[in-house]
């Protein structure tokens, strides 16, 4: 029994996509880091297909979105189509669209090609990490976290201790069950088959992800990155499960699209497809991400994306909290308060996806469908702004564009990116004009607390951008966070003082 105790500031379960991504995050920000898989390798198979125009900005600041770009392919869209293969209602189309993140809004990869760099980056960072390791208990004292942990192989016990810990550990978390934290379950249970292939030669397909509403079978097709491609099945209530995995049902499945010949099935799984969410994101100095505290349909190919952008938003708080000695709790509570909503909007409305596919399927007129389902089944892939939290007021407020992500400066030559300039916004908070702001000694003070950059954007590089050029004619301050969302921003009745001053009391350094 080994009886030394380590010390970290952070404790990660879990080093999935999500874990490892927190753990590079953390890394970056100068912390003490230890992470425990209880298995050895990656995963082999896919599971994750989507990464977004916000996901490849997150990873951005890491400088992995070149692991992305080189395993992932642009596609032109999604649509609904019926049992004939023809589209219901209006597409969504995506193809040459660049958001105001100065990405694609998506693009689909093969996941075990990235695990594997990733997972190369984080044994490479200097953190602490632990394979074949289970985690055994948790035990919160004042000051720390006593974390006993058990390897796979040798049985051995270890102990360590961390200022924090993050379960990552997926729908099944232990984190989540030694706090015993329940989950809400919103409505949305089904099975589904999803059947992986790598084709064998080049095959000509729709580069469109499409809802598949026919009456007899609910489907999706991923285009995927070539060569692979993923379907995804509803399993009717009279089928045997087991029949649904064999190799001579999937070829009767994939028949309208592909002959046997032509590609090889990589993986055929049963999965439930459903929608729960954690009831508690945050218990005192643990908290939960990613599919541990959400678990989402995958009709929007959010899931990953969500457990991304819950490591963009716990990241700098808990970074914060540390540096800061935070004792009133307010930064670290407002986890939970963003991202929870955020998540749950995301779960209800990947479900609506699914419900909107069932009401085209058992119509014979798409038009008979409720106008109020078919815009939530649309309007899904819309992510909203967040809401309350660590904000101007504590409260988001649209006319400020507060709670949205401010956009990424580019230069653009001839319609092309040619850089991407997140870089000037730093790592911490950011103050961001079109002039030079003035501070008064103690705002210089303050911000200095918190590594914040004064950028100053020349009207050049705002006009190769419309998004930004829309955001700086709404105000001339803004103050962005460190996950790139804007606290707040000046105009006729909120000075850079007031915000400043709002801001100190929202984080609540004196």
């Amino acid at each position: 029994m080994n009886q030394v105790e380590e010390k970290f500031d952070v404790a990660i379960v879990g080093l999935g996509p999500v874990g490892s991504l927190l753990a590079l995050f953390l890394n970056k920000a100068g912390l003490s880091v230890m992470g425990i898989d209880r298995d050895r390798d990656i995963f082999p198979l896919p599971r994750a297909v989507t990464i977004n125009d916000e996901g490849l900005r997150i990873i951005q600041k890491i400088g992995l979105e070149d692991v992305y770009l080189e395993n992932s392919t642009v596609i032109d869209g999604a649509e609904f189509i019926n049992s004939e293969h023809e589209r219901i209602g209006e597409a969504l189309e995506a193809k040459d669209l660049i958001t105001k993140n100065a990405w694609n809004p998506i693009r689909f990869f093969h996941q075990p090609i990235i695990d594997k760099k990733i997972r190369k980056r984080l044994m490479d960072s200097g953190n602490k990490i632990f394979l074949e390791e289970n985690l055994i208990n948790i035990e919160q004292k004042e000051e720390n976290i006593l974390i006993k942990t058990q390897n796979v192989k040798t049985n051995e016990k270890s102990y360590f201790t961390s200022k924090f810990l993050v379960g990552a550990d997926g729908g099944s978390s232990t984190v989540r069950k030694l706090l015993s934290v329940e989950r809400e379950d919103l409505d949305y249970n089904r099975e589904w088959v999803v059947v992986d292939v790598k084709l064998k030669e080049q095959v000509k397909m729709s580069n469109m992800a499409a809802q598949i509403c026919d009456p007899k079978r609910l489907a999706t097709y991923i285009p995927g990155h070539f060569p692979y491609k993923r379907w995804e099945f509803l399993i009717l209530d009279d089928e045997d499960r087991n029949e649904m995995e064999k190799k001579e049902t999937i070829h009767e499945l994939l028949d309208p699209w592909l002959k046997p010949d032509q590609y090889t099935i990589i993986r055929s799984a049963i999965y439930q497809f459903h929608s729960v969410l954690a009831k508690n994101f945050r218990i005192n100095n643990c908290f939960l991400i990613g599919d541990a505290a959400h678990q989402t349909p995958p009709f929007m190919g959010e899931g990953m994306m969500t457990g991304y952008r819950d490591v963009a938003n716990l990241t700098w708080k808990i970074a914060l909290a540390l540096k800061e000695k935070d004792s009133t709790h307010t930064l670290l509570n407002s986890y939970e308060i963003e991202r929870k909503p955020h998540a749950r909007f995301i779960l209800e409305n990947s479900a609506a996806i699914g419900k909107l596919m069932e009401a085209y399927a058992n119509t014979k007129n798409p038009e008979d469908v409720p106008l109020e389902l078919v815009k939530t089944g649309y309007g899904s892939f819309v992510i909203p702004p967040l809401n309350k939290g660590i904000f101007y007021s504590g409260v988001a407020i649209p006319s400020m564009k507060a709670g949205t992500i401010f956009p990424q400066p580019t230069l653009i030559n001839e319609d092309e990116i040619v850089e991407r300039k997140d870089y000037l916004f730093g790592d911490g908070f950011a103050i961001v004009s079109n002039q030079k702001v003035l501070l008064t000694r103690e705002e210089e003070n303050f911000y200095k607390r918190l590594n914040t950059k004064m950028v100053v954007l020349d009207q050049k590089l705002i006009n190769h951008n419309k998004s930004l050029i829309e955001y700086m004619a709404i105000s001339d301050i803004f103050v962005l966070r460190p996950d790139r969302y804007i606290f707040g921003a000046t105009s006729d009745n909120v000075s850079f003082q007031d915000i400043t001053n709002d801001l100190r009391k929202r984080l609540g350094i004196e």
